[in-house]
């Protein structure tokens, strides 16, 4: 079925309006065609390894810190909190590479696997219950208490 952005629009508030609760929602907008829902449109959602909750110390601030690998070092990581109309249960927040230069695939680097590891304070991008970790293969949902919110 092909679909012209008038119609994937209108399917998207369509879903939005028959979407029995948010889980629903954030599958159907997944599966659509328009890539990134963050705030990196350009980006390449890529998988993580590891992802969790850190407080700075003698503060009360949340920073979600995740950790991975990529197969090339020609990309920047960014964890991008989705765009919301109204605040969700849970806030989507996509791993996200983005190319910084062309690959060479003839290139040694290729074969090596280069780790990464970002943070993001958590200020104003925390929904009603928590936050969700989205990578490439999976997602990790990370309950926050309501102190901390």
């Amino acid at each position: 079925m092909l679909l012209y952005p008038t119609h994937q629009v209108r399917l998207e508030l369509s879903l939005r309006q028959d979407a029995r609760n948010y889980d629903e929602l954030e599958i159907a907008m997944s599966a659509s065609n328009s890539g990134s829902l963050s705030s990196v449109p350009n980006g390449r959602i890529i998988d993580f390894d590891f992802a969790e909750l850190r407080q700075v110390p003698m503060q009360d601030d949340l920073y979600l810190l995740v950790r991975g690998r990529m197969p090339t070092s020609s990309f920047e990581v960014r964890l991008a909190p989705r765009v919301y109309f109204e605040r969700p249960d849970y806030w989507g927040i996509e791993v996200a590479a983005i190319a910084l230069q062309p690959s060479n695939e003839n290139s040694l680097e290729n074969e090596a696997d280069f780790e990464f590891e970002q943070s993001v304070p958590l200020s104003g991008i925390i929904g009603n219950r928590g936050i969700t970790v989205i990578g490439a293969n999976q997602m990790k949902r990370i309950d926050i208490s309501g102190e901390s919110v």
